[in-house]
């Protein structure tokens, strides 16, 4: 019961720093509070919820089944780097919502405003994540 409380409060905390990261990109981009663009939040919710925390949790699971003999800083940047990949791809399944796959055709879309605060987003939940989790398991390996 430990275990779920501590991942749950990770979750959560990922979660709303990825708001953090998602407002301090608009902020650092100038744009205005009175813009559309938080009219993603439900997208963004629901695609962090059903997309991006299965696949993190996968990659949680995977590098704790095949832990290589590395130290835990490098099992840290590499889980951290596969999370960040997840979180990014996962900002890119965003806008497919809005148009289908004809977003492919526009690669500026990427690195327009709206594929920034996306990136910005789950990226920052991806740090979050693999940060907490790495302390998670310190702390649960020296409750055991």
């Amino acid at each position: 019961m430990k275990v779920f409380g501590i991942y749950t409060l990770i979750v959560v905390a990922c979660y709303f720093s990825g708001f953090g990261f998602y407002e301090a990109a608009q902020y650092l981009l100038s744009i205005p509070e009175d813009s559309e663009y938080h009219l993603l939040y439900p997208w963004m919710s629901i695609f962090f919820i059903f997309v991006a925390l299965p696949f993190y949790f996968i990659i949680i699971l995977v590098f704790n089944r095949f832990k290589s003999r590395s130290t835990r800083i490098i099992n840290t940047i590499l889980k951290t780097v596969a999370l960040i990949i997840i979180g990014i791809f996962t900002s890119l399944l965003v806008p497919f919502m809005f148009g289908g796959f004809g977003y492919l055709a526009k690669p500026m879309l990427f690195l327009s405003e709206f594929g920034i605060l996306l990136s910005s987003f789950f990226i920052g939940t991806a740090l979050v994540f693999s940060i907490g989790t790495s302390l998670a398991e310190q702390h649960l390996k020296r409750l055991k």
